[in-house]
């Protein structure tokens, strides 16, 4: 795993935040490999979204940053979806979620495509009229919350609380716990404080978690003890100084293995196994 992790290391210290942007208005990788694993990923979460038949457990896939796509027998939606090319997705995802109001988490193109389409996006600081009025595609209607609620949307239920992002940002993001049948998914976004994270259907199946932010990790992991530990919002390349880079993701893994966690790297268009 570290060689793994060195590499990537290497491939994203080519890509400055400057080149990314460039990278998000004209779609030119540059010959970066960084960039190229991006398109590559996203190519392969759309083909395999199309050809998996889901007869038990939900399939997630990773896409970028802490952006995941989760499919169910019923459903197809979308955690924290942020890509050059998100909207493409619009059209195929049933409703979004929207962990926080920072743009590696929050592509406004899409949530405006679903938002137009009326389908429900749930999050804190978004209005989500299209889904109450007209031609909405879902009966929960709007997802604006902040603070605890349970939604139902098809298969998928889903229950809000508000996490700090750190000592400043307090309740800034919401964290999802995500329900099918048996199957739970907890995703706390930019949770930098461990304090106020919980649970309401027991011990996920998978945390999709970012060990950043000053979190402390074997704290946290203690806390929630899922069985299966991702982490996330590894080389976002919009950010330099801020990344989650090499040394900190063995530091994390170090601390979260010392409390006997099972520790899985999420990297752009893997497929999660669950």
């Amino acid at each position: 795993m570290d060689a793994i992790i060195d590499e990537w290391q290497r491939d994203t210290d080519l890509v400055s935040p400057e080149i990314y942007r460039e990278y998000l208005r004209d779609g030119d990788t540059r010959s970066l490999v960084s960039l190229e694993k991006l398109e590559s990923g996203f190519e392969r979460v759309i083909r395999e979204i199309a050809e998996t038949d889901i007869v038990d457990a939900p399939a997630v896939w990773s896409v970028y940053n802490m952006g995941y796509v989760v499919k169910t027998r019923e459903s197809l939606f979308s955690i924290d979806l942020v890509h050059r090319r998100a909207v493409e997705l619009a059209d195929k995802l049933d409703f979004a979620l929207i962990t926080h109001n920072h743009g590696d988490h929050c592509s406004s193109e899409l949530y405006s495509a679903l938002n137009k389409a009326g389908k429900t996006v749930i999050s804190n600081f978004l209005d989500n009229y299209g889904a109450t009025g007209k031609g909405a595609k879902n009966p929960v209607g709007g997802g604006f919350v902040v603070g605890e609620k349970i939604f139902k949307i098809k298969d998928v239920e889903i229950s809000t609380s508000l996490v700090d992002h750190n000592k400043y940002l307090l309740d800034f993001t919401t964290a999802f716990e995500i329900r099918v049948g048996n199957w739970k998914l907890y995703h706390s976004g930019d949770c930098g404080i461990a304090d106020k994270l919980k649970t309401r259907w027991g011990r996920p199946d998978v945390w999709t978690f970012f060990p950043g932010c000053g979190i402390n990790v074997a704290d946290a992991v203690k806390k929630i003890n899922p069985r299966k530990l991702v982490f996330g919002h590894m080389w976002e390349l919009n950010h330099l100084s801020g990344r989650l880079n090499a040394r900190l993701i063995k530091s994390a893994i170090e601390k979260a293995k010392s409390v006997n966690a099972n520790v899985h790297l999420a990297f752009w268009g893997d497929r999660v196994d669950v």
